[in-house]
């Protein structure tokens, strides 16, 4: 599907469900993404759920839902808005990085 034919899928979700009902289901799905990482996070680090390919498969279904809730929140507010501030945390984030490497050097 191009971004175009998503765009138009998200323009009729927000008809039908409304904008509230679109940021409930980004709350949502961001939740079931953090209950997926955290069960995925106990099977690597515990052995939890051992032998349950499953986990991983549920934990990349729920990082593909949260990605069309952030496109789909990107389009709202606006790409360029988003870009900048991805720009903008970037570039915080490599700096943090820059200085634990200097603290983890000593």
């Amino acid at each position: 599907m191009t971004k175009e034919e998503r765009l138009k899928v998200y323009a009729e979700a927000t008809e039908i469900w409304g904008i509230v009902g679109q940021y409930d289901q980004c709350i949502e799905e961001m939740a079931e993404l953090t209950v997926a990482i955290s069960k995925f996070k106990r099977k690597v680090l515990h052995n939890e759920y051992a032998g349950q390919t499953e986990v991983e498969d549920n934990l990349i279904e729920e990082i593909a839902d949260v990605f069309i809730c952030i496109e789909e929140m990107t389009n709202l507010f606006g790409e360029e808005r988003v870009k900048k501030a991805i720009e903008e945390k970037m570039i915080k984030f490599k700096n943090e990085i820059v200085e634990m490497k200097k603290i983890n050097k000593n």
